[in-house]
């Protein structure tokens, strides 16, 4: 059961994240509403550069994730550098709809939902 709950909250707040660009443009839905690997990258490298602090301060029990975590915190950065280097390449390309939906929609999404589950699933743990 935590497990789901632990998936289900960030898909929840996914879609949620498309609904929002929506609402703040004003306009109908569009696919670029649904491109959310930036955001999903970015919420996994915060939430690992929050972890740390959290573990930094902690006991020594806690200490032994450090290692791991500088690991996963460098491989969101560069996975970040990743989806924004996609998305400057990509979002120039309104013509290619396909391509737009295979590398931005499918690619970078599932980099950063990968990233997101990672941290939820194996960095930060279910208790």
């Amino acid at each position: 059961m935590n497990y789901v709950v632990a998936l289900c909250i960030p898909m929840v707040l996914i879609l949620l994240g498309a609904l929002v660009k929506k609402l703040v443009r004003g306009t109908a839905f569009q696919a670029s509403d649904f491109f959310l690997g930036v955001e999903l990258s970015l919420a996994a490298l915060t939430s690992s550069l929050i972890f740390i602090f959290e573990v930094s301060g902690s006991s020594t029990a806690d200490q032994s994730k450090a290692v791991p975590l500088g690991i996963f915190t460098a491989s969101c950065l560069f996975l970040f550098f990743v989806v924004m280097a996609f998305h400057q390449d990509w979002e120039k390309r309104p013509q290619n709809p396909r391509g737009q939906f295979v590398w931005l929609g499918g690619f970078c999404n599932l980099i950063g939902i990968g990233l997101l589950s990672s941290f939820v699933l194996f960095v930060k743990g279910i208790q």
